[in-house]
């Protein structure tokens, strides 16, 4: 009886504590002006935390977002003040439809690269890179399309790191030291990251003992198995696996580095803001070597007198 009688009170005391925050939560009504003018209720505010939580991504990403005005917040005593509608309108954002298929990624490698590499070519060759690069007009079309579509990748690296992101499963796994450097020569292997990327950054550099490393579903098995890797989220090797639908014209090829847009996606998902940037620059290069070819400028016009059509 005395038990009962002791979890009863204990249970009374704990709903009427319950129901006193309640009601100071309800009382607290502050007014706070984000960057953007925009005003928000207190109670309607995240930390750093907690937008990283909703959006995926790195604590340290949030407050780039900030800081690019891609978010609303405001600076406290506390930290930021991030909008909670700003944020899931955010989120909506990166994953808005339907992710795109792993042969869409490697066709915008394709292309980006392509451009990139006739940028000392005349016209006539260039229209052609495009065709030689992906010979499936549709798909072609489409893709270019989509890069058409895409922002400045300094201004805003979301879109494309979505885009992107679909060019295989990535894994990281642990690898004893003293094989990691067989493992980067290994014929089954391109590399990718810092490693294929020609020119260095804000110094950035290319961490020792880090490997970024691509390879074909059909050799990944038998390379884990050959190096005794396993799953580690704090291991060496960042292995991103190439599905099997991929054609082999736009996969990487054995034992060469990956195009200069594959390594550039690796830096966009680097926790270091250097490497980031890094990437996106990269990035920025090849969207504008697509500009210089005219490819985006014919779609881009294509699609305005489509437009102009209907009204």
């Amino acid at each position: 009886m005395r038990v009962t009688r002791w979890l009863l009170g204990k249970y009374f005391s704990c709903a009427r504590v319950l129901r006193q925050r309640e009601s100071q939560k309800s009382c607290v009504r502050l007014r706070l002006r984000g960057r953007g003018g925009l005003t928000v209720d207190a109670r309607q505010v995240l930390s750093v935390h907690e937008a990283a939580d909703v959006l995926g991504v790195s604590m340290q990403r949030v407050r780039q977002m900030i800081q690019a005005g891609q978010l609303d917040a405001r600076r406290s005593s506390a930290g930021w003040l991030i909008s909670e509608n700003a944020v899931t309108e955010r989120s909506k954002s990166l994953h808005r439809g339907r992710p795109p298929e792993p042969q869409t990624a490697w066709s915008a490698v394709a292309l980006l690269a392509a451009a990139l590499a006739c940028t000392s070519q005349s016209p006539v060759n260039c229209a052609a890179s495009a065709a030689h690069a992906v010979s499936d007009r549709k798909l072609r079309h489409r893709v270019l399309h989509m890069l058409a579509s895409l922002p400045d990748p300094v201004v805003d690296d979301a879109p494309w790191r979505r885009l992107l992101s679909a060019r295989g499963q990535v894994r990281r796994l642990w690898a004893h030291p003293g094989v990691l450097e067989r493992l980067a020569a290994d014929p089954m292997v391109s590399k990718g990251g810092a490693d294929a990327t020609p020119t260095v950054h804000d110094g950035l550099t290319v961490r020792p003992g880090r490997l970024e490393l691509y390879v074909g579903e059909a050799d990944a098995d038998e390379l884990i198995q050959r190096y005794r890797m396993h799953q580690d989220r704090d291991g060496q090797v960042n292995l991103v696996i190439v599905p099997a639908s991929v054609p082999s014209d736009l996969a990487p090829g054995r034992g060469s580095p990956v195009p200069l847009p594959a390594a550039a996606s690796d830096l966009l998902e680097e926790e270091d803001p250097r490497a980031r940037h890094a990437g996106a620059v990269q990035l920025r290069s090849c969207q504008n070597a697509m500009y210089a070819a005219g490819w985006l400028d014919r779609i881009n016009a294509g699609s305005a007198n489509q437009q102009a059509a209907f009204k």
